[in-house]
């Protein structure tokens, strides 16, 4: 038998998921006893010490070794959130679904005017923006779970985190057309192409809700041990059928749990509880997320970044405050809804890819832009999502004006 030289041992990818949850956790505890932040930032905290970026302790290459982890965490949550979005009560409350589309749209153009005016080109500067209307649904899932937040203000602020990520999804997959189409591409890389990675994104969604419906109507309300297996096994099967077919596998975990909600028996389908289930893939999903960002890009990017964070959170807060009163909320519980969606997606990284390919050099100015943007985000934005929730009287413990 051949003895091992220590350094010539590599780490293999289950080695490097026990890494991220075990540091994880120690760095997420920390964060919430000795910084009394939320545990998300110690996440996030750890994965940058550790990540190829910094120690190095996981390189990129175990990174993406261990992404089917990441991926699976994203699915489950996009899947929840879509769950969230109940379309006949949408139908009741029309203005809630005005309020966040107005609130898309004037992320959408402030961000796009202050892209392009920062000397982004058109292509680029456009799905930046796209990605900037999305809100992201794990770290909104986790921290309402977190500071146990109930009330209005959060079922609508889960409701918006869904339809604005929904929005966000179709607006990239068309400012991607329009940026093959600059690129002189292909007609069938230019519209095809994209038609493929809304439409067919989307019929994978209905045509897994269904399923998942039928099969959890077949297997009856007193096997929900059973229902959770099959409810995760069918989010795994979406995410690698999506990747098989080179579709938006967060616009189809989307459509699929929204059509859960809306189809008939869609009661059947147990919602609760398999996020927390799921708890080990979204501490590995937040650390891994922290280990892809790159310091080094706020050298050039870091003010652009502050600027689109500040923007999302003043444009929420604004939309919000004014359609407060339609949407059944207090004007401070507007202002403070509107401040709870400033978390950008962590699947914007996921599409980061689908942009370069059509930006040829800007690619790289690209990349470093929306690496600066997630990094402030991510640490700054979960502790303006608890604060938020804490003041608009939500969350355990706060007090209620």
């Amino acid at each position: 038998m051949t003895v091992p030289i220590w350094h010539d041992l590599m780490l293999n990818p289950l080695a490097a998921f026990g890494i991220l949850l075990a540091l994880g956790v120690i760095g997420g505890q920390i964060a919430v006893r000795v910084a009394r932040l939320p545990a998300i930032t110690g996440y996030i905290l750890t994965g940058l010490v550790i990540g190829p970026h910094s120690l190095n302790l996981l390189d990129q290459q175990l990174l993406n070794e261990a992404s089917l982890f990441v991926q699976l965490a994203l699915g489950i949550a996009l899947f929840e959130a879509g769950r969230r979005v109940d379309l006949r009560w949408l139908r009741v409350e029309k203005t809630l679904l005005a309020t966040t589309l107005l609130y898309c749209l004037l992320v959408f153009g402030g961000l796009y005017a202050l892209l392009s005016g920062s000397g982004f080109g058109a292509a680029a500067s456009l799905m930046l923006a796209a990605l900037g209307m999305a809100t992201s649904p794990i770290v909104v899932l986790e921290i309402v779970r977190e500071s146990r937040a109930d009330g209005q203000v959060s079922e609508r602020l889960l409701a918006a985190t869904a339809l604005s990520s929904l929005l966000a999804m179709i607006g990239f997959a068309l400012a991607l057309s329009y940026s093959h189409l600059s690129a002189n591409h292909s007609v069938e890389d230019g519209i095809l192409m994209p038609g493929w990675l809304i439409l067919g994104s989307i019929a994978l969604g209905l045509a897994a809700g269904l399923v998942t419906t039928q099969l959890n109507r077949w297997l009856g309300g007193r096997q929900r041990d059973a229902q959770r297996v099959m409810l995760f096994g069918l989010i795994a099967l979406i995410v690698g059928l999506a990747d098989m077919l080179q579709l938006l596998a967060l616009l189809a975990l989307l459509v699929a749990g929204m059509s859960t909600r809306s189809l008939r028996h869609g009661y059947t389908v147990s919602e609760p509880g398999i996020l927390s289930l799921s708890h080990v893939f979204t501490v590995a999903f937040f650390v891994a997320a922290g280990a892809q960002l790159a310091p080094q890009a706020l050298a050039s990017h870091w003010q652009l970044a502050l600027l689109c964070l500040l923007l999302r959170s003043g444009i929420g807060m604004l939309v919000w405050w004014l359609a407060a009163r339609g949407n059944g909320l207090s004007r401070q519980q507007g202002a403070w809804l509107g401040l709870a969606l400033s978390p950008l997606t962590g699947g914007s990284a996921l599409l980061l890819g689908l942009g370069m390919v059509s930006l040829g050099t800007a690619a790289t100015t690209f990349s470093a832009a929306l690496m600066a943007a997630l990094l402030i985000n991510e640490i700054v934005a979960p502790i303006l999502t608890r604060l938020a929730l804490r003041l608009a009287g939500e969350t355990a413990g706060a007090s209620h004006a």
